[in-house]
């Protein structure tokens, strides 16, 4: 399962992921050092073909890890890969990325925009975005700034009452007006803010952005009548299936650009482990993250099989919630983050996988290596220190049980597991393992899958272990997962320092000055031990040799428009 977001997105372990507001990712879209995520991958793998070569019709069958429980993206339990790859087809963004992820506006959204360093005011900075007439929400309301406007309300501070994901962004923006007229979107901010293009290049009906209800309760529907109020995109809802656990998408007659060339696709539920025998079985068009050495052998088997590979944007990590009594000083984290060997849970995780000779390691959680800014701050694997430290903090090693133990209670935290999800099922043996060698017991917590964001934003968890899945903005959302008060802050630490960083990085323009100050809030990360990198995924996919213009990438935008079969 995922989650995601402008910025971070969740990934979950074999299939639980997050979306961010932000990630690991390219250094600023349109720089010289973008797409660099790794040295040894490319950027995009997919069959390019003029979608005038393309075939009529057709469905394309994709597979999530659960029916989504909020379809509102920027809701905190909305901001999952599953919800953010759905509306990637019903609701397409403003703009198109390359696989080096520079940009080009999409114009069948936005004709052009301007941005002025101009002061005006309390504005250092003006946004303007002209927008195209002729777009329109599927119940014929034009798309204009009030969209705009409407989504700037919910998420402009964490004190609105509305349950967004993340306020990045958002929150240096001083207003959102209207120009010449209501296709003229003025945006002005605060700061000379350098990743503006993160937060505005998407858009979501006012509609469904009206009051709080609306925007926390009102998506978390199987209604496709409510959803397709806010679809504007190729595709549209067709229907939900909660039984089947199938949602299907059909092409949207109301939809003013080039004719998709697809009839449908569908989106079913299915375990994981299932995802290779069913597209082995031809019953699935895409395993998406093939993750096991024997789910590749299986998938190679099917006589048309095209395996594709890239650079990704997705981490796997560990998150320590401070709120538990046993995580709660910020000393025994550290011993904690000193007695987990990283390199055990990537070989793990990644054995029989075709990645010799990549160095998938992760020392960062805000570039990848290769990439230009990425500096490795990893703490060393040191069982001996971390029990050290456990001693200097007053814990005694009991004899017989070789736990470390305090006024008679052993030292020992709990693990969410989600069984059947085999990198939960891995990081669980694992972790168990690395700290009992250190003195620690980990107690197992077995919950559903599907549940997986409601227990997140619950903060009902010890440590979990999940995926982050980033975009083109690295530097762009740290607060959402490491801000004080933000919903995506699953570990529960506030600290100061890391609030003014998020101030800092966000105005700050020079781009070399702003990878300084980036790392430099990374340490501070590492130091509070708030999530604990372990390793970073290639994009291993698989798909029909017949599939065009749709694949593995990092940043590459596919359009839904262009996605078909070869005749």
């Amino acid at each position: 399962m995922g989650i995601k977001k402008a910025g971070f997105a969740l990934v979950a372990a074999s299939a639980l992921v997050l979306s961010a507001c932000s990630g690991p990712a390219s250094s600023e879209s349109g720089s010289d050092d973008a797409g660099k995520a790794t040295a040894a991958l490319p950027a995009s793998d997919y069959n390019k073909v003029d979608p005038a070569d393309l075939k009529e019709g057709g469905t394309l069958r994709l597979a999530i890890a659960g029916l989504p429980t909020n379809f509102n993206s920027l809701h905190v339990n909305g901001n999952t890969t599953e919800t953010s790859d759905i509306w990637g087809w019903a609701n397409t963004g403003n703009f198109i990325y390359a696989d080096d992820a520079s940009w080009e506006v999409n114009k069948d959204f936005v004709e052009s925009y301007d941005v002025s360093n101009k002061a005006d005011g309390d504005a250092k900075m003006t946004v303007t975005l002209k927008l195209n007439p002729e777009a329109k929400w599927y119940d014929g309301t034009p798309i204009n700034v009030a969209d705009y406007q409407a989504s700037w309300n919910a998420c402009k501070s964490q004190d609105t009452g509305y349950d967004c994901a993340s306020t990045d962004g958002w929150e240096h923006i001083i207003s959102i007006e209207q120009g010449a007229d209501e296709y003229e979107v003025v945006a002005k901010f605060k700061i000379e803010y350098p990743d503006w293009s993160a937060i505005l290049g998407s858009r979501y009906a006012a509609a469904g952005m009206a009051d709080q209800a609306m925007f926390n309760e009102g998506w978390a529907t199987t209604d496709v009548n409510v959803l397709n109020k806010f679809v504007a995109g190729p595709f549209k809802f067709k229907s939900i299936d909660e039984g089947a656990k199938r949602v299907t998408l059909e092409q949207n007659e109301k939809w003013w650009g080039e004719k998709p060339k697809l009839d449908t696709i569908t989106f079913s539920v299915l375990d994981t482990k299932a995802q290779p025998q069913a597209f082995a079985n031809n019953e699935l068009d895409v395993v998406d993250n093939v993750l096991e050495a024997a789910a590749y052998e299986l998938i190679k088997g099917r006589q048309d099989a095209d395996i594709k590979q890239s650079a990704s944007t997705v981490w796997r990590h560990i998150t320590l919630n401070s709120n538990a009594e046993a995580l709660s000083d910020v000393k025994v984290r550290r011993a904690i983050q000193k007695g987990i060997d990283s390199a055990d849970f990537l070989a793990t995780d990644m054995a029989g996988l075709p990645v010799e000779g990549l160095d998938l390691s992760l020392g960062n959680h805000f570039f990848m290596p290769g990439q230009a800014g990425y500096e490795d701050h990893a703490v060393k694997f040191d069982p001996e220190g971390a029990m050290k430290d456990l001693e200097e903090l007053g814990f005694k090693m009991n004899e017989t049980t070789k736990l470390f133990e305090k006024d008679g209670k052993p030292l020992s935290f709990n693990f969410t597991r989600f069984p059947g999800i085999p990198a939960s099922d891995n990081a669980a043996a694992l972790l168990k393992e690395h700290m009992k060698a250190i003195g620690i017991n980990v107690n197992f917590v077995d919950v559903p899958p599907a549940e997986f964001a409601n227990v997140l934003e619950a903060g009902e968890f010890e440590s979990v272990t999940f995926g982050w899945r980033g975009t083109p903005y690295p530097m762009a959302n740290v607060g959402q997962i490491y801000g004080p008060g933000s919903a995506s802050n699953f570990s529960k630490v506030d600290d100061p320092k890391i609030a003014e960083y998020v101030e800092k990085i966000a105005a700050e323009t020079d781009n070399a000055k702003r990878v300084k100050l980036t790392n430099e809030v990374d340490k501070v990360i590492w130091d509070n031990v708030m999530t604990i990198p372990l390793y970073y995924r290639a994009k291993l996919m698989a798909i029909p040799s017949n599939l065009a213009n749709y694949g593995a990438t990092a940043f590459q935008t596919f359009l839904p428009e262009h996605v078909g079969y070869t005749k």
